[in-house]
């Protein structure tokens, strides 16, 4: 990585965990932030900065203590890890062309993934771990609100990509 990615790259991820410690605000800030700046990442400064930053997030969360899930069942670390990386491979496919399709597809998969992931292996398998008026909140963050919190961050992205383009294209006129 050049300096100038590694920099974007370093505050792109300084503000994931700034917004990481602001959990207990709301879910739905949280959780749109962080996925901005996944999609950020990998628009604007390439496929590496969002694989990087999707994948070191959760454990970051998972040190902070935020996600209750995650200090009873720690292999939920991985599943988001993964969830992440399908939001930023295909947000880094977006970058050659229909963009907003891509970014769809891509909050779209990393709910599925979760869902899949959540309701199929972790439940199942690790589900003793968690107190069982919780499996409901669960089943429904990693599903609903994943979904909810990918869209919405992927919209405030592509809209900061798509001005920082017509500014930067702007320029070099």
């Amino acid at each position: 990585m050049k300096t100038k990615q590694l920099v974007l790259t370093a505050l792109l991820l300084a503000m994931c965990i700034i917004f990481q410690s602001l959990k207990g605000i709301s879910v739905y800030l949280t959780g749109s932030a962080v996925n901005a700046m996944l999609v950020m990442a990998t628009l604007a400064v390439g496929t590496s900065s969002g694989v990087f930053i999707a994948v070191i997030t959760p454990f970051i969360a998972y040190l902070m203590g935020q996600t209750p899930i995650m200090q009873m069942v720690p292999l939920m670390v991985i599943v988001i890890m993964v969830g992440n990386l399908a939001l930023v491979l295909l947000a880094s496919v977006g970058r050659r062309g229909k963009l907003p399709a891509w970014l769809a597809a891509g909050a779209t998969l990393k709910a599925v993934v979760l869902w899949l992931l959540v309701w199929y292996a972790i439940l199942p398998f690790f589900g003793d771990a968690v107190p069982e008026k919780m499996v409901a909140v669960i089943k429904t963050t990693f599903s609903i609100t994943q979904f909810i919190t990918a869209v919405i961050g992927c919209v405030i992205a592509y809209m900061i990509h798509a001005r920082v383009q017509h500014l930067y294209f702007a320029q070099e006129k």
